[in-house]
Order: C-alpha cells, then sequence, then structure tokens
C-alpha cells in the first residue's frame, strides 16, 4: 500500500522534474499537489539570453552552449513553474536535435526558446515552429531539400517520429511530404560576405526557387503543398492526437492507457491541441496516482542528479560540473543519443549506468552531517523505504557514504 507523502511524491516526481520534498512535507494532499504541480501563475524566468554573433567563433560558441546548459539545469532543478519544466524537456525529447551535428549553440539556443515558448500551450504551433525552426533544418538535412534533389529525412521523421508512428504513412508519403518542406535554409553566420545580403543571420528563411512546387499527394490531399499545408494535413489526422495523448500519457502516468482511455484524451485533445489541457486530463485519471503507478517507471540520469540538488540544496553551482557524468550516460540535454531521443526504461538499469549514478556524490554538500537514513530518504523524495534498503544504510556511519549509497538504492533508481 502506497503511503500518502508518497503519492504525493510521486505527483512532484512526474508532472514536475523532481520530488522537491519541501513541497511534500506542506502541501498536504494529492489533490493539493496536482494543483500545485500544474500551477503557471509564477512568471517565467526571462533572464538568460543569447545575441546572435556577428560571426562563428568556436570558443564563444562552446561557452554559449555551457551557458544555456546551466540555465536550463538550473530551471529544472529551482523552476516555480513545475509542469513547464517537465514538458519543456518532453518537447526536447520528442523534437530530438543534437548539437554536434547543429555545431551552432545559438541555433540550439533558439530552438530551447522555441519549445519553451509553447511547451505548455498549443502543439498545434509548436509543430509548425519546429519544421521550420534553423537546428532542425540542419539537423534532419531539411537546409539540403531542395526541388532538384529532395532530401527526406525530416519528411520521414516528422511522421514517424513526431505525429503518426511507424505503420501510418507509406514511402510515397514520405515523398511528398519532403517535397512540401522543400526549400528552406538555414542562415548560419553573420558575416555578409558568406551570405546573399537579403537575408539576415541566424534564423531560417523560405526561397522559392529552391520549393518543389508541383502537385503533390499526401495522406490522400492533394495539390501545390508546401511546408504549413503538410503540417496542417498531419494534424488533421486523428492518429496524430492518438500518438501524442499516447506519448504523454504513458511519459506521466508510467503505464500504458486503456484503450478508453487514449480514446477519451486523444479526442479531445485533438479538438484544438491544447497541451495543458491533455496533461490536466490525464493527470485527472485515477491511473495517474494509482498505485500501480507509483516508482513505476526508472529515473534517468538527469532526474537523479537534479533530485539530489532538490534534496540537498546550496550546491547547484554544481550541475555545471555534471557534463562528463551525464555525457559518459549518455544523457547531456541538446545532445540526444540519435534523432529518436534518449533512452529509457530498463535500459537505463545497465552496469555501466548503475555505477556511474555514484559519480553524484559530487553534488552532496561536504559539510551534510547528522541525517538518519529515512531523513536521506525523505529528502531525496522516498518515504516507502524497503528494510533492506533502510538496514543498508544504517550501516555507513558518516552521512555522506549514506546519502552516496541512497541515492544508488532501488527506491531512488524508479521514479
Amino acid at each position: 500500500m502506497v503511503s500518502d507523502n508518497e503519492r504525493i511524491s510521486h505527483i512532484c516526481r512526474r508532472l514536475g522534474y523532481g520530488a522537491q520534498p519541501d513541497m511534500v512535507a506542506t502541501v498536504g494532499s494529492a489533490d493539493a499537489a496536482r494543483d500545485a504541480l500544474l500551477d503557471l501563475s509564477a512568471p517565467a524566468d526571462a533572464s538568460f539570453r543569447l545575441d546572435p554573433p556577428d560571426e562563428f567563433d568556436p570558443e564563444t560558441d562552446r561557452g554559449n552552449l555551457i551557458a544555456l546548459l546551466s540555465f536550463w539545469l538550473e530551471q529544472l532543478a529551482t523552476s516555480p513553474r513545475r509542469i513547464e519544466e517537465r514538458l519543456v524537456w518532453f518537447w526536447h525529447d520528442h523534437f530530438a536535435t543534437d548539437v554536434r551535428k547543429v555545431q551552432t549553440s545559438y541555433f540550439m539556443y533558439l530552438q530551447h526558446q522555441t519549445i519553451r515558448r509553447h511547451a505548455t500551450g498549443s502543439f498545434r504551433d509548436l509543430l509548425h515552429a519546429i519544421a521550420v525552426d534553423p537546428a532542425m533544418l540542419v539537423y534532419l538535412d531539411g537546409a539540403q531539400n531542395t526541388a532538384d534533389a529532395i532530401n527526406e529525412n525530416f519528411g520521414r521523421e516528422v511522421m514517424e517520429l513526431f505525429t503518426l508512428g511507424r505503420g501510418h504513412y507509406t514511402e510515397d508519403d514520405v515523398v511528398a511530404a519532403s517535397r512540401a518542406f522543400s526549400g528552406w535554409v538555414a542562415i548560419r553566420d553573420g558575416s555578409r560576405a558568406r551570405r546573399p545580403v537579403d537575408l539576415d543571420p541566424w534564423t531560417s528563411h523560405f526561397i522559392p526557387i529552391r520549393h518543389d512546387s508541383g502537385a503533390k499527394t499526401l495522406l490522400g490531399t492533394t495539390g501545390r503543398l508546401d511546408a504549413v499545408d503538410a503540417i496542417d494535413i498531419l494534424l488533421e489526422q486523428e492518429r496524430t492526437a492518438e500518438f501524442i495523448a499516447h506519448k504523454l500519457y504513458v511519459h506521466l502516468v508510467g503505464l500504458e492507457p486503456a484503450t478508453d482511455e487514449l480514446d477519451r484524451i486523444s479526442t479531445a485533445f485533438r479538438a484544438d491541441y491544447d497541451t495543458m489541457d491533455l496533461v490536466t486530463a490525464i493527470a485527472a485519471e485515477p491511473a495517474f496516482t494509482s498505485d500501480a503507478a507509483v516508482l513505476a517507471k526508472v529515473r534517468t540520469p538527469l532526474e537523479k542528479a537534479v533530485g539530489v540538488v532538490q534534496a540537498f540544496g546550496g550546491e547547484r553551482g554544481r550541475l555545471r560540473s555534471l557534463g562528463d557524468t551525464l555525457r559518459t550516460m549518455g544523457y547531456v540535454p541538446l545532445a540526444p543519443p540519435n534523432v529518436a531521443g534518449y533512452p529509457e526504461g530498463p535500459a537505463l538499469l545497465d552496469p555501466h549506468r548503475l555505477v556511474h549514478t555514484f559519480d553524484f556524490s559530487v553534488l552532496i554538500p561536504e559539510d551534510v552531517r547528522g541525517m538518519s537514513p529515512v531523513e536521506i530518504m525523505n529528502r531525496l523524495g522516498i518515504y516507502d523505504i524497503s528494510p533492506n534498503t533502510h538496514d543498508v544504510l544504517e550501516s555507513v556511519p558518516d552521512t555522506g557514504g549514506r546519502i552516496a549509497m541512497a541515492i544508488n538504492s532501488p527506491e531512488y533508481h524508479l521514479v
């Protein structure tokens, strides 16, 4: 039987990006926790900004990337707009884009801002924006997609990974979509000597002469389709709402939805593609707070790191030193392993990642002491502790060692 505090912590973990133990101790009930986690009344943090560079400089670019990552990690750990941070990560994983191919931190910053701007709003608007986003144009080769040389990468992935899912389109649809998306370019360098003088740098542009303007048939619709038309056609498909609703349900609940649940939430979602309405509907389902959903997911390396910071505080600056560990574990923000996004589930419990979980001990304050096993686990947002875990932690004499063992406990590996 799941305790009340564990259920509250579960809501914090799933609708936010960590258990935030102080909240668990104060909200009082599962309903109050759900309301608090879905609350977007606090102002968004607009303090971080990158200015477009005059010219590309590798050293400056690396510094900007580190600054962007530091800002994002800080937001994950501390933002009062908790559901926003959960959704920013969800959409980054969904529209996975890798800075190692994009090779421009400013483009990644622009995409991050686009995702953040639309994360809790309209999926329709987000999908339209991502389709012509400069980083995405580079990452999935849309900038090389021209009437004379159609590149199918984005045309395929927008259907397979972003909207319909595999098996719900044909190869002819891939070709038609790719032709519709042709003609867009991403202008990187600010030097006018390296670009057409009439195109602003550091953004995307539509070049009519590069676009295939001929008739196309996409998913049964025929016309001289362009990128806007193609996205609208994808959004008209019942399968798109079902695909997104299913993915977000599994992400938040950790279980497969029943057929009637999925039909109900996906039908409502398709009406206007409002993401927060979908989240609210999922969070209202009885399955969301059921015993079966609690600790049903494997905690990601990023969730582990953020959880330690939230638990013990005062060491948030050390998040900046986690790049090597997160890279080793295949979980660096802005650098997904592939276009399908980050690994999840039991794959995260391999020996390599389990061993490197101890590396998060760098986040433990040096002066922490005098905490019992129960206090440590509660700070980590774990309230239902097995006797075996308690006995192992009790056997470690110093608090720092106990915390190091706690973050590699079976309970903390789950979320």
